[in-house]
């Protein structure tokens, strides 16, 4: 029976999450995207395997997949999109099977893991955007690393095996973001947990083995990173630099709980609202102290390479952070249900109404978030596409303008571009050596003489987005 609630449990979350973010992902790329297509379209193994590329950042792992990508895909988005999606839909089952082994109850760990799949815009970024690929990847090592790691500490052989699966795991969870390098401190977390469940010494000479090569192996890839050109990463740069001062700390703190705790703690608010419908009284009995300490500092070393960050970036920053907030979701839903396993009567529609409404309102705003995404990256698209058929060919060296008249109503293309036009270009035409710019309405700009101009004009007609080519300037002999 317990079986059969797991599989059903697993098709519900892979049902759901689908659900979410199929129908919309992979319309086009957007932002930061086309930095990344760029990097992997010109740029040789060598480098991309040992420069920060795509921005200030170290992720050879991340540069390593979408140069697979691109080989195989070349500039369809979809399919990109799909492997984030089921990389995401991989994290929400291996969280439902981390909570299951801490807790042993499949309510904490079905909690834990909708929890984490109700999350935005944390997920919205994560999913939309395939530019956000390595904090996916990141969180997918890390999780892995912990199962890796409870796993190790419970069993009687094979822990040497074990033991290098953490590692191994915590290597990629660091080559895929910056932030995976929090594993270092996680692991030994959660070991300290393990034993104290088990009542052990904190502390066993297979653990302080364990955390040494850790130790060894985070020092390898921050001197790989120094290497790289990435952002220092105490310094920063002029996006990605450090605010000292406890306003940057308190404001950061205070967002990052809100879009996680904050967000998950009133689905269970939901949950003791339809416990005490249904006329029992929830206690957090079952809730040790000892679990809570796990989620909030799993949590806290998670957040610490971003809470001092002056721009703010808790959307997409959420995401790993969210692991801890879930497991505390799954082991309080765990105390008000007042059932260590989980067996409980069948649900009632009605007495239930609480906890359904909450998801209900998390999915529609998921979605809400989630369209416009598509539409950003809809008409980006549609922009490219139209700029291609109009111009199948252009000189090498040549200028693509796009000129935007409609600009103070808003046009889209600018969104799903940002400041990645001239990549955007390059890419299309697989050639290094064109720029572009999108031109706003009446802004003067110039070129050389000796440089060919293919100008373009952006309109909104009927609420679509039409792109009309208008001169081509061809320089002179």
């Amino acid at each position: 029976m317990l079986r059969l609630h797991l599989k059903w449990h697993g098709l519900f979350l892979v049902a759901f999450n689908l659900a979410l973010y199929l129908p919309m992902v992979g319309r086009g790329f957007v932002h930061d995207d086309f930095e990344h297509l760029y990097s992997v379209s010109f740029q040789p193994f060598s480098e991309g395997l040992t420069r920060a590329q795509a921005g200030p950042f170290y992720t050879p792992l991340v540069w390593l997949t979408f140069r697979v990508d691109w080989g195989v895909w070349g500039l369809r988005s979809f399919p990109m999109a799909v492997e984030d999606l089921l990389a995401h839909i991989f994290i929400v089952l291996l969280l439902y099977h981390l909570a299951f082994l801490i807790w042993n109850s499949r309510v904490a760990a079905l909690w834990a893991a909708l929890g984490f799949s109700l999350l935005f815009p944390a997920n919205t970024w994560a999913m939309m955007y395939i530019g956000t690929r390595a904090h996916v990847l990141a969180t997918l090592f890390f999780i892995a690393a912990l199962i890796s790691a409870f796993k190790y500490a419970n069993a009687a052989r094979y822990k040497i095996a074990l033991g290098v699966i953490v590692v191994v795991n915590a290597a990629f969870a660091m080559l895929a973001k910056e932030s995976g390098i929090t594993v270092v401190a996680a692991v030994p977390i959660l070991l300290i947990y393990v034993r104290l469940v088990r009542a052990e010494k904190l502390i066993a000479l297979g653990d302080v083995l364990i955390l040494l090569a850790l130790l060894a192996l985070a020092l390898v890839y921050l001197w790989l990173r120094s290497r790289a050109g990435a952002v220092p990463v105490v310094s920063g740069d002029e996006l990605y630099s450090y605010q000292w001062s406890m306003q940057a700390l308190v404001g950061n703190l205070l967002r990052y709980i809100w879009r996680t705790y904050g967000l998950l703690m009133i689905i269970a608010g939901a949950i003791f609202w339809s416990e005490c419908l249904y006329g029992r009284r929830p206690h957090l009995r079952l809730l040790a102290m000892r679990d809570v300490l796990l989620s909030i500092m799993l949590f806290a070393v998670t957040i610490a390479p971003f809470i001092l960050l002056y721009n703010r970036r808790s959307a997409v920053y959420s995401y790993l952070p969210g692991v801890g907030a879930a497991l505390f979701l799954g082991g309080l839903a765990r105390a008000l249900y007042g059932t260590p396993s989980g067996e409980r009567p069948p649900p009632k529609l009605l007495k239930s109404m609480p906890v359904i409404l909450v998801v209900i309102v998390y999915s529609a705003l998921t979605i809400s978030s989630n369209l416009k995404w598509m539409r950003i990256a809809i008409e980006g698209d549609a922009v490219l596409r139209q700029i291609a058929a109009q111009q199948p060919v252009v000189k090498p060296g040549a200028f693509i303008s796009l000129n935007c008249p409609q600009l103070n109503s808003g046009p889209r293309c600018l969104e799903a571009f940002g400041n990645g036009f001239a990549l955007a270009v390059r890419v299309l035409y697989r050639d290094k050596s064109l720029d572009g710019a999108i031109i706003r309405q009446g802004e003067p700009y110039s070129l050389d003489k000796k440089v060919s101009e293919v100008q373009f004009e952006y309109r909104l007609i009927d609420g679509k987005p039409m792109v009309i080519k208008t001169t081509e300037n061809l320089p002179p002999h």
